[in-house]
């Protein structure tokens, strides 16, 4: 964990460790540690729920008690999910005490692209909420739908639906979040495309559009829009899943 081989001191996965071990193991060099580190793993330690503040090397620590079916997204994207979804941005459930269950749907690459086969996996489902690959990058972005993707031509009303833009898939400190501005807007169902939130859309056979470049609808949290060139995207994949309350 620690080495003091000349000046060098490497610091890893302190997150990892239980408190027992933080408390003789590690806080005995408190003196030679940054202090902004040490105040964070007490509090991280001490405080329920609160999540790390300090950058730090993914966990390689196995998590077991989340099952998922994900060729996209990794166990520790679902506390994260979860909490958006209670709206606990400041801090967030730990693994263990996740009040969801994210079932796969829908799968891009199983099931095909088309509209068609986006509707007859996710209709009459419920609340669900989707992640997608860009193509040639490992840019996550995706939605959350409290509600239902039921429905032709109509437009749904929620105050909590939410984009999300994860710039980095595999490090979940780089994503950006933002809630619905208009909740009369807040997603489309129409059977000839795939789930649109606001102006951001998946139009059959994965062409991807946001046309929300003044962020009417959505905050813009960088999901690529019609200002960009070129103007539409497609992904490598994209997954959705039913958000099931345990």
């Amino acid at each position: 964990m620690i080495q003091q081989n000349g000046p060098k001191m490497i610091l890893q996965r302190f997150y990892d460790i239980k408190p027992t071990d933080f408390f003789y193991k590690v806080y005995n060099y408190k003196d030679v540690l940054p202090q902004d580190l040490i105040h964070d793993l007490l509090e991280f330690h001490i405080v329920p729920d609160i999540k790390p503040k300090t950058n730090v090397f993914p966990s390689r620590k196995p998590n077991l008690s989340i099952k998922l079916d994900s060729t996209i997204i990794q166990s520790n994207h679902i506390p994260l999910f979860a909490s958006w979804i209670d709206r606990k941005v400041s801090s967030h459930y730990n693994s263990k005490k996740i009040p969801y269950d994210f079932k796969l749907l829908y799968h891009s690459g199983r099931d095909g692209f088309d509209a068609e086969s986006f509707h007859r996996n996710c209709d009459n489902k419920g609340a669900t909420i989707f992640v997608a690959k860009i193509q040639g990058s490992t840019q996550l972005i995706g939605g959350y739908n409290p509600l239902d993707w039921n429905g032709n031509c109509s437009w749904k009303y929620t105050r909590d639906s939410f984009l999300f833009n994860f710039t980095d898939g595999e490090n979940i400190s780089t994503a950006k979040l933002g809630y619905v501005k208009d909740p009369r807007y807040a997603a489309y169902c129409y059977n000839s495309q795939g789930p649109q939130m606001g102006r951001f859309l998946c139009h059959g056979n994965n062409n991807w559009q946001n046309y929300d470049v003044a962020a009417d609808y959505y905050p813009n949290i960088g999901i690529p829009n019609t200002s960009n060139t070129p103007s539409s995207f497609t992904v490598e994949n994209y997954e959705v899943f039913q958000v099931i309350k345990k």
